[in-house]
């Protein structure tokens, strides 16, 4: 007929596998909240800021920031920063000098472990 024992035994392992899956880890996936600060230095024209959060062995404080441009419609990426110890910074080019701009991390899942970084964004502040 169409169906051969080969399929059949093929589907049926796939199947076996896909409902095994999530439940072998058998493990508990760890939430924790993020916070991120920003303030200004405007003698030297740079602004920076701490990425904190209560998640062990510095998962979620050591997180890419990414710096916004806050503007109608669509907020605009100026660069992303890479926090030492939970601290970064960054200086100002001129021509950003005056815009609204606020800093933010992503919501992400560290793939070797079970912990989930929740996203979070700081206020708005005018760049030096």
């Amino acid at each position: 007929m169409g169906i051969g024992l080969r399929s059949i035994l093929g589907a049926t392992a796939i199947g076996a596998l896909a409902l095994a899956a999530p439940g072998a880890t058998g493990t508990t996936t760890h939430t924790y909240p993020v916070s991120i600060s920003i303030h200004v230095d405007r003698a030297e024209k740079r602004i920076g800021g701490e990425v904190t959060s209560p998640a062990p062995s510095e998962f979620c404080t050591e997180s890419t920031v990414r710096i916004m441009h806050a503007v109608r419609g669509k907020d605009e990426l100026v660069t992303t920063v890479r926090p030492g110890a939970g601290r970064w910074g960054l200086k100002i080019r001129p021509k950003r000098s005056g815009d609204r701009l606020y800093a933010q991390t992503l919501q992400y899942h560290l793939p070797s472990r079970p912990v989930v970084c929740l996203a979070a964004r700081s206020k708005a502040v005018t760049a030096p």
